[in-house]
């Protein structure tokens, strides 16, 4: 596993944009980049609660009324009833899997899909193409998180019992080294079959 480098984002996104010559994408690069960078000084001035966690000190608490964690940038935001509710290794092996995204960029990387997919709709009319590259972004969702539940591994964190706890059985398969499981096959064939019966769907309604 290795960090990619904020330049390779900053060459793809100029080529990119050289390509389409869109000044709205060019303020959505630039929010992907400044965010990446900066969005733990936008949270300090909004004066947001810091949870103290020795490895990284851009981890914030927000009043959200649910159980939940995820990544803006280079911060992780984790929510006040996740704090106060699950055990503190769980916590901890939950805060080691943000920071992966974190360090593996996901939070720039989920804004180039989506910065590719505006480019490819712009100038591709095959329905059939966006649709793939909608399997392409969720397969790459998919290896996003595993990979970060590998980086909480790695750092000798409770991530199986984090993921018994949220019941994400699929994440849990992988990270025991049981990628070929039926029920994990199973779960990715109802995945296509779900966007490829909203493929069709869409399909019938136009032509109506």
């Amino acid at each position: 596993m290795h960090e990619y480098p904020l330049a390779l984002y900053f060459a793809v996104f100029v080529l990119l944009i050289w390509y389409s010559g869109d000044f709205s994408l060019m303020v959505f690069t630039a929010f992907a980049f400044l965010s990446g960078l900066y969005a733990h000084k936008l949270f300090s001035l909004l004066g947001l609660e810091r949870y103290s966690f020795e490895e990284y000190p851009y981890v914030y608490v927000v009043p959200m009324p649910f159980k939940s964690a995820f990544t803006i940038g280079n911060a992780i935001v984790i929510s006040r009833r996740l704090v106060e509710e699950v055990e503190e290794d769980v916590l901890r092996a939950i805060i080691y899997h943000e920071l992966g995204h974190v360090k593996f960029r996901d939070f720039t990387t989920v804004f180039l899909l989506i910065f590719v997919y505006s480019v490819i709709a712009t100038y591709s009319r095959s329905k059939i193409v966006l649709f793939a590259y909608l399997l392409l972004f969720l397969w790459i969702y998919w290896h996003m998180e595993a990979r970060a539940d590998l980086y909480a591994l790695r750092k000798s964190a409770n991530i199986e019992k984090a993921l018994q706890q949220f019941n994400l059985k699929w994440r849990l398969a992988f990270l025991r080294g049981d990628t070929n499981t039926q029920q994990q096959t199973m779960w990715v064939l109802l995945t296509i079959l779900f966007f490829a019966g909203f493929y069709l769907g869409t399909l019938l309604m136009k032509g109506q």
